[in-house]
């Protein structure tokens, strides 16, 4: 039975709650930006998986993410040969089973760990729902109605989970994450095959 001097104390405690909730979310961000303000090549194993609810399709990829200061690349091993290319002025998709790749000079979001939590963090709702050891998970709900949870492991980004409104999801996954131990040479050189087909939307080409 809750007694009147429960109710009192949890009246009294929670304000303190919830500002240490607040620091701890804050100082957990801060954390991020600050430890991949340091980064100057990232490497890592990624699995991701994408959901379609309305056609109840979900798709399994993996592959190896690489970035330093100025590109990006995501080079899948399945759907093998696929890459994803990213430098200051466009980006490249390449599919070879197709012989396709689209050019093009938007994209509103960038695949950094730490971007994809800056794009949503200032917007959104943000909790605690897990912590343990040098983990914690958060939880953050857009405007959108998108539900996304990050999961953080000594300051890493380890896991990164997209629901929307209509329950179509996508999930990417890092492990073995390698900080500032160089990248394979001409990792970022992508040449495409002369027969491929160019879909190239840039505005300035």
């Amino acid at each position: 039975m809750v007694t009147y001097l429960n109710k009192l104390l949890l009246f009294l405690l929670l304000p303190t709650l919830l500002i240490a909730t607040d620091n701890t979310l804050e100082n957990t961000y801060e954390n991020i930006l600050i430890t991949y303000s340091t980064v100057y090549t990232y490497e890592a194993k990624f699995i991701q998986e994408n959901y379609w609810a309305e056609i109840n399709i979900d798709k399994i990829s993996e592959g190896k993410l690489y970035y330093d200061k100025e590109n990006l690349l995501m080079d899948y091993s399945q759907p093998d040969g696929q890459k994803l290319l990213i430098n200051e002025e466009y980006m490249t998709m390449y599919d070879p089973i197709a012989d396709q790749a689209m050019i093009s000079d938007e994209f509103d979001i960038e695949l950094r760990p730490d971007k994809l939590i800056s794009h949503y963090w200032d917007i959104s709702e943000k909790e605690i729902i897990d912590k343990f050891d040098d983990t914690i998970k958060i939880k953050l709900k857009t405007p959108q109605e998108e539900n996304i949870i990050i999961t953080i492991s000594n300051k890493l980004v380890t896991e990164f989970n997209i629901v929307d409104e209509n329950g179509n999801f996508i999930i990417y996954k890092f492990y073995n994450i390698k900080i500032n131990e160089g990248l394979p040479e001409n990792i970022f050189e992508l040449t495409l095959p002369e027969s491929t087909n160019i879909f190239d939307t840039r505005n300035n080409k």
